[in-house]
């Protein structure tokens, strides 16, 4: 039976950016999982009006699930000690940001890396990002080509600016003036 009271209080909680003092972050994540597992959460909140702090809502859930399957995965275990991690690490609000919906072992590398420290959540995020497929990119390029109508010529020279813009902070800064 699902305990909407609690969810709410845990909500609260997330909301808040806080745990209950008797819990670590890792402890309320995957309570706040089994909780809500059942539940399709992204609906209860908006019918709460708690849209606003929805994606940190789910990305708490999120690291429920993800850890509460690293507790039965000896693999990632294994991976996370080779890595010098005896127990699974604390998270907290911040690294759940990395967070996605793919495989533990990706999750955890994204994790780690925020561990190591230097990098923010949107380097690790961008960093990992997967190249374009040729058919994604002739697609994006026959779309790009029709709506400003522009020939491959044209399309070449106009990526070529962007990029340009896109690596000079201060010429990005002049365009967007220029542009308002």
């Amino acid at each position: 039976m699902v305990d909407f009271k609690k969810i709410d209080t845990m909500i609260e909680y997330i909301e808040e950016g806080t745990v209950p003092g008797d819990k670590t972050f890792n402890q309320f994540a995957i309570e706040f999982y089994l909780e809500t597992k059942t539940l399709t959460l992204s609906k209860y909140i908006r019918l709460k009006g708690k849209s606003s702090k929805l994606p940190k809502i789910m990305n708490t859930k999120k690291a429920g699930e993800v850890l509460f399957d690293t507790e039965k995965s000896d693999e990632i275990k294994s991976f996370l000690s080779r890595k010098g991690f005896k127990i699974i690490p604390d998270l907290n609000y911040t690294s759940i940001m990395l967070l996605r919906k793919v495989d533990l072992f990706s999750n955890w590398q994204k994790l780690l890396f925020f561990f190591e420290g230097g990098r923010t959540v949107q380097e690790i995020n961008s960093s990992l990002k997967k190249d374009l497929l040729p058919m994604e990119i002739e697609k994006l390029e026959t779309y790009v080509k029709e709506e400003l109508r522009l020939n491959e010529q044209e399309l070449n020279w106009l990526l070529d600016k962007i990029q340009k813009v896109e690596h000079n902070k201060a010429l990005h800064k002049a365009i967007k003036k220029l542009t308002k």
